[in-house]
């Protein structure tokens, strides 16, 4: 018998003696409250497991989206009845409005102008080009068609031969020699260009290194994990200085939006060999992202590099970030993705989770709506539209939240709700604001596809490298710049004594638009 089915077999023991005690001396409604709390608490236990299995379930086998189908949804409030939509018919319908669905089987591959095109003519055999009645065809034109080719990763070894002169009446003085190139390491074997494509690989592509040993080793080189792991090393650290510049720009944007993900770190000194690290994601003005590892998820992480600055941060209502706001320089905005998530995962348990659920969803159309308008008509547009939504969902939670049962999914909704209120509300102040944090999950979504990969950090120092190449190559994914040319370019400018004044125009962006 193990330790737990003990522990329960003697609760039990002791709760049949305590009914039995009451019931001899005739005290029965005593032991009645007793029996009827004890069915509630199993009652409310069975809902929370049954709960949290149906989660667990969906996690694991359903689709990783939380979109609900508005027919569906139409169902959970038909059958609310008409008060669920009373308040709905005094305002405007928000219109739906639907996305252009993905092209799938039979969408055409793009192909850009930049690839290289080879052009190979075809000529019918000689006797076809001679007419029946004897005269020779002449070519009228051509009909075209294309194939794409894929010309595999070669390898060449560049051998620099520097020339030395000398003055041969001179007895070997002045001997004069050819300048050493630059190299990304000196002394080192690898070239710019290989060592941008190990840097990519690993950390845009996802590809532990002994993976890309594998890969190299099939068109021919050989080379140890533990080398290019000195190839890592070194490219990280030469990019620095352009990490550095994009954390400054990012904490001067307008609006900082933050959020972080567990990262396992191998440390000898804990039980089981790893530690749980964190990296958090902050996206500046959706233009600059700047990754930033922590050893711990301790609120001081979040304080020591945002705890300065003043304005606009934008984040989930998890416990790192209280710290962060209790300094009070910080205006937090907080996420509607994080609130409806809640009343999602309500609906199994109780189907009012759906007015709010639908009346979230108003908001997100309306945010579509104005994707494209400036933040003065932005704000113009949520002030005219949104707001009156936003007061009847407020008035809602507040009567409901009195009502569920705090333990509840949908008490848990409900006061993540309450206690998020004003800042979920901030859109409404400044139309530079999203209403949710959604471009920075996606950020972070970087982060865990790579560590379902490599697994696990082999150290802070190690973590903290990977938060320097993740800022780099996550702000060329931002800005649309190819990560692999950038990079290399970049590596050889940097090896070639490029000035630390001038770092700003190596920035992976295709316009520079950095204020002076």
């Amino acid at each position: 018998m193990t330790v737990a089915s003990s522990s329960l077999t003697s609760q039990i023991e002791s709760i049949k003696t305590t009914l039995a005690s009451l019931l001899e001396a005739d005290r029965k409604d005593e032991a009645l409250d007793l029996f009827v709390s004890l069915l509630a608490q199993l009652a409310a236990d069975h809902d929370k497991l049954a709960h949290q299995l149906r989660l667990m379930l969906k996690d694991r086998f359903d689709r990783k989206t939380e979109r609900i189908d508005p027919a569906q949804l139409a169902l959970f409030l038909e059958a609310l009845g008409k008060a669920a939509t009373a308040q709905d018919d005094a305002r405007p319908v928000v219109a739906y409005i639907r996305r252009k669905p993905i092209e799938r089987k039979g969408s055409k591959a793009v192909i850009p102008e930049s690839v290289p095109r080879e052009v190979v003519r075809l000529e019918p055999d000689e006797a076809d080009k001679t007419c029946g009645c004897g005269a020779s065809k002449v070519c009228i034109g051509c009909e075209t068609s294309q194939v794409l080719e894929l010309m595999p990763a070669q390898f060449k070894v560049i051998v620099y031969e520097r020339a030395k002169y000398a003055c041969k009446q001179c007895e070997g003085e002045g001997v004069v020699v050819a300048a050493v190139p630059a190299k990304p390491i000196e002394g080192g074997l690898p070239g710019f260009g290989l060592m941008a494509d190990v840097l990519v690989k690993k950390y845009a592509d996802h590809l532990p290194l002994h993976r890309i040993r594998e890969i190299y080793k099939r068109h021919g080189p050989d080379i140890p994990v533990s080398t290019m792991a000195d190839w890592v090393t070194a490219g990280t650290e030469a990019v620095v200085p352009v990490a550095q510049e994009l954390r400054r720009l990012m904490l001067e944007s307008g609006v900082v939006q933050v959020d972080a993900t567990p990262l396992t770190v191998l440390d000898r000194d804990k039980p089981g060999g790893a530690k749980r690290g964190h990296m958090y994601a902050m996206l500046g003005d959706d233009k600059w992202v700047v990754y930033d590892y922590r050893p711990t998820g301790e609120g001081t992480g979040p304080c020591e590099f945002l705890g300065l600055r003043e304005g606009w941060i934008q984040a989930d209502a998890g416990g790192a970030f209280d710290p962060l706001f209790a300094l009070g320089r910080a205006k937090e905005a907080g996420c509607w993705s994080h609130a409806r998530r809640y009343f999602v995962q309500a609906l199994d348990s109780d189907k009012r989770a759906a007015i709010a659920v639908k009346w979230i969803a108003d908001l997100f159309m309306l945010e579509r709506e104005a994707a494209d308008y400036t933040p003065d008509d932005r704000l113009a547009l949520r002030l005219e539209r949104s707001k009156p939504i936003l007061d009847d969902l407020h008035a809602w939670v507040g009567e409901t939240w009195k009502t569920a049962p705090p333990k509840s999914p949908m008490g848990k909704a409900l006061t993540y709700a309450v206690n998020q209120w004003k800042p979920l509300s901030r859109f409404l102040e400044d139309g530079r604001l999203a209403i949710h944090n959604n471009a920075c999950e996606r950020a972070l979504r970087k982060i865990a596809i790579g560590r379902n990969n490599w697994l696990f950090a082999g150290s802070d120092a190690g973590a903290e490298r990977a938060a320097v190449i993740y800022t780099v190559l996550g702000t060329c994914r931002l800005r649309g710049v190819d990560p692999y040319a950038w990079l290399k370019d970049v590596l050889e400018k940097l090896a070639s004594g490029w000035k630390q004044s001038e770092i700003a125009a190596l920035l992976p962006v295709a316009n520079l638009d950095i204020a002076a």
